[in-house]
């Protein structure tokens, strides 16, 4: 998937090569020539392209724009006593923002690659407790995003046409994130899902059903129920603080099959103990970093754990 082919899903006129050979040299070609074939606006109701001037010529400038971003980024994180799930710029190989979500999230690349070509990205939401870990490169998560948005919703929008179209339909849908989340009752369940759910990126929730739907088909035991639900929203990265992996990615740990990881939290292995039948009846356990020890939290699911770390719980017990 380049460039073309995204200009093709969203209908644009292909322009002419630019002139030089300045692409593709301090950020991705493909984002460079993007951000020159479009103007300023929405696409597929959820992404936005930060505009430079192009082509960029130095990763400093183009980054200055969103120094304030990273700055909230680190001390939210602090402030929560949780760890970045990896450096940010200008930290070598550090995390660089090249766009938001229509919801005020953050969209990074992963510039650990030495060629920029192989950068892949990273999705925050605005509140930084989700960081999403994708293997695409920026014109692989918009060509997911335009092929994955809902019906009725425009490829492309300029930033007048989205103020009077689909920002209202963002609008009630916030509306009914804070209604569900101001529920009482909610379930640990639900909650985490309404939040996933309202990073409005729907070409995530697409590329996570693939990976579930390949993992159920491969995994030789049943899993519990609120992991597969939420790993069908979340396909793998970071949930206030806990590592978690994607469903292909669960590890067995010993010999016995008692202990199934699912993530990590704090340098801690993190899964299930599995001596129950019912996948339904397993409960949450972890290992200490230098394997002493094994602890079972009897009382938390993977729902109910996450739910208490989204609500500021750091601690284990």
């Amino acid at each position: 998937m380049n460039h073309l082919d995204v200009l093709r899903l969203l209908g644009s006129p292909t322009p002419e090569p630019p002139a030089g050979d300045g692409y593709g040299q301090v950020v991705p070609e493909d984002f460079e020539l993007l951000v020159n074939a479009l103007p300023r606006g929405v696409i597929a109701g959820s992404a936005r392209l930060t505009h430079s001037e192009l082509p960029v010529r130095s990763l400093t400038e183009f980054a200055s724009d969103a120094a304030l971003r990273l700055g909230d980024i680190r001390y939210y994180l602090r402030s929560r006593e949780q760890k970045l799930p990896q450096s940010l710029f200008p930290e070598p190989g550090g995390l660089v923002p090249w766009g938001s979500t229509a919801d005020d999230g953050v969209l990074l690349w992963d510039t650990t690659a030495p060629g920029t070509a192989e950068w892949t990205t990273v999705l925050t939401d605005s509140d930084f407790q989700f960081w999403l870990e994708l293997p695409f490169t920026t014109s692989e998560f918009i060509a997911r995003e335009v092929t994955g948005r809902a019906e009725g919703t425009p490829a492309f929008e300029t930033d007048a046409q989205y103020r009077a179209g689909s920002w209202h339909r963002l609008k009630d849908a916030k509306r009914a994130t804070a209604r569900a989340l101001a529920d009482r009752d909610i379930a640990a369940l639900d909650e985490v899902l309404v939040k996933l759910r309202s990073l409005g990126v729907p070409g995530i929730r697409q590329y996570a059903r693939e990976l579930v739907d390949r993992a159920r088909n491969e995994s030789p035991t049943a899993l519990p129920e609120d992991y597969l639900a939420i790993m069908s929203e979340f396909p793998g990265g970071i949930i206030a603080g806990a590592r978690v992996f994607p469903v292909a990615g669960t590890i067995w740990l010993d010999e016995e099959r008692q202990f199934l990881q699912w993530g990590e939290v704090e340098g801690r292995l993190i899964g299930w103990l599995t001596m129950k039948s019912d996948p339904q009846d397993w409960r949450i356990a972890y290992i200490e970093p230098d394997g002493s020890s094994l602890t079972h939290l009897e009382e938390q699911t993977f729902a109910t754990f996450l739910r208490r770390r989204l609500h500021g719980n750091n601690s284990l017990f």
